[in-house]
């Protein structure tokens, strides 16, 4: 499966903004840009998808920037995903009816319990799991 670059964008501004979630306040767009090497004019366009879901908060100004609008534990990555691109976890489209093969049924089904189970997996993959396998692993290899 191939990821869409907005999604692994969004996916990895918010993980930037949750491992500086409770920090010195809002955290520059340049900031996460050099962090996680997203080009800033699609950064831009990442975040203000992911401040109209409610998942990132901004500020304008000297001091402005952005952070979660949620704890990370409250954040999961199908919210990150159905922000920037729901197509990636939405149901297949079904068939007209009366034109449908019993191929054609069989393969939706297919397809939806597919997405219905990746859904879920994403459902339960919070960034605060996320930022805490990122610790325990900088920490392993600082030993």
């Amino acid at each position: 499966m191939n990821i869409p670059a907005k999604v692994d964008y969004a996916y990895k501004a918010v993980l930037e903004l949750a491992l500086r979630y409770k920090g010195e306040g809002p955290v520059r767009l340049s900031t996460i840009c050099q962090a996680q090497n997203i080009p800033k004019k699609f950064l831009t366009q990442i975040l203000l998808r992911l401040r109209n879901a409610n998942i990132v908060n901004s500020s304008r100004g000297v001091e402005g920037g952005y952070n979660l609008a949620r704890s990370p534990s409250q954040v999961s990555l199908a919210d990150v995903v159905k922000a920037v691109d729901d197509a990636s976890i939405s149901m297949p489209k079904k068939a007209k009816a009366g034109k449908a093969s019993e191929a054609d049924k069989l393969i939706l089904r297919i397809w939806g319990d597919i997405n219905k189970e990746m859904a879920s997996h994403l459902e339960a993959i919070t960034f605060d799991k996320l930022t805490s396998q990122i610790k325990q692993e900088q920490f392993t290899y600082n030993i």
